[in-house]
């Protein structure tokens, strides 16, 4: 899960999360509030709670050596905030059936994993609006990672044919399917750190994926020095993905919720430069993921329209924002260098992204209860 490793966000956000088993009944219930205080220990040991919406209150108590609060069903994690300091609070919404789930605050000295136990009924069958936007965010999960498939390939046969050049132009072009589908990277598990991870995010000897070709094309200048099965191992796992994301769980909630957690990390800490370290090829990464964001919000948009319109046409007006603030950057068909930005550059774009991250955080509660 790259957006946990080593990708911290600059601030807490209000941010909602998703999932598992919503009823049709629960959708329209109200969310019930649970309260957790998290601190350097850890976890709350066992939390029990109602099945159904449940909105997750979390306040850190703690000096700052935890900071961070998940839900995982199995090894999934399906709700969680980051970056919550000490005094400062963060919430996630999440519609959850009967069961047992692991919740984790990655640091505690005492007990970094806790139980929460839900008990009660509910069905997990979707109405017809919320099966739709499922079924349209899967098509489009499914034609981005069959095109990212193909562009992978075509990435790595130039890598493995030792032609930097070629290799160099095709690198951001097969960046731009992943970079668009990151709104559910959480749901990827192992695959993500495989694919996306960077230097310093895994050991080095577990280094692989496009940041390590990325690092021999600009820094090296070659591709002599690279493993063969670095290229091998990144083609298996796109492959990996592609057919995942034909069955993976979705809810409507989750994919709103994704959208938002991706621009976050886009504002926070890939404005920084630190995605494309190599290559300077950031602002495509961040027009993928405005664009991958986006198509998640349209596909909820129906869920919250007959809720709050206002708000559906506030955030379409700021994914418009966002890609004019963009605009200055663009060169044909791609962009200038990150490294041409100044901190000014940098800082609007932050700003306009924040301003968008703002009300598309509220979509999420909004679909998930009354």
């Amino acid at each position: 899960m790259s957006r946990t490793m080593g990708r911290v966000a600059a601030v807490a956000v209000a941010s909602t999360a998703v999932l598992v088993g919503a009823a049709s009944a629960a959708w329209a219930a109200k969310a019930q509030t649970v309260k957790v205080t998290i601190n350097d220990d850890g976890c709350p040991a066992k939390l029990s709670i109602k099945a159904g919406p449940t909105t997750f209150k979390v306040t850190n108590s703690g000096s700052g050596g935890v900071s961070e609060f998940e839900v995982l069903k199995g090894d999934h994690i399906i709700g969680e905030v980051e970056n919550i300091a000490p005094g400062l609070n963060g919430e996630f919404s999440l519609t959850l059936k009967a069961g047992t789930y692991t919740t984790n605050c990655p640091g505690g000295s005492k007990h970094s994993k806790g139980k929460l136990i839900v008990a009660g009924t509910a069905a997990t069958k979707l109405d017809t609006k919320q099966q739709a936007a499922v079924d349209q965010y899967r098509a489009y999960l499914v034609d981005q990672s069959t095109q990212l498939v193909a562009a992978t390939k075509a990435f790595t046969d130039a890598v493995d044919a030792g032609n930097v050049d070629l290799a160099k132009q095709l690198y951001p072009t097969a960046r731009v399917f992943y970079e668009r589908i990151e709104p559910v990277a959480e749901t990827f598990g192992n695959l993500d750190p495989e694919i996306d991870a960077r230097q310093g995010d895994v050991p080095d000897k577990q280094w692989g994926g496009f940041h390590k070709i990325e690092q021999a094309l600009w820094v090296d200048g070659s591709t002599s020095g690279l493993d063969p099965n670095v290229t091998k191992e990144l083609d298996a796992h796109v492959a990996q993905l592609a057919n995942l994301v034909h069955d993976v769980e979705l809810q409507p909630a989750a994919i709103a919720n994704g959208a938002v957690e991706l621009l976050n990390e886009v504002s926070s800490s890939k404005i920084t430069g630190e995605e494309e370290r190599y290559s300077r090829t950031d602002l495509v990464d961040f027009e993928a993921n405005v664009q991958g964001s986006q198509a998640a919000f349209d596909a909820v948009k129906p869920l919250l329209a007959g809720k709050n319109a206002a708000l559906a046409s506030d955030i379409d007006a700021r994914f418009a924002a966002v890609n004019t603030a963009l605009d200055p950057y663009r060169r044909g068909t791609a962009f200038v260098a990150y490294t041409e930005l100044t901190p000014d550059d940098t800082k609007a774009l932050s700003q306009v992204i924040d301003a968008l991250a703002e009300p598309l955080s509220e979509v999420a509660k909004q679909i998930v209860s009354a």
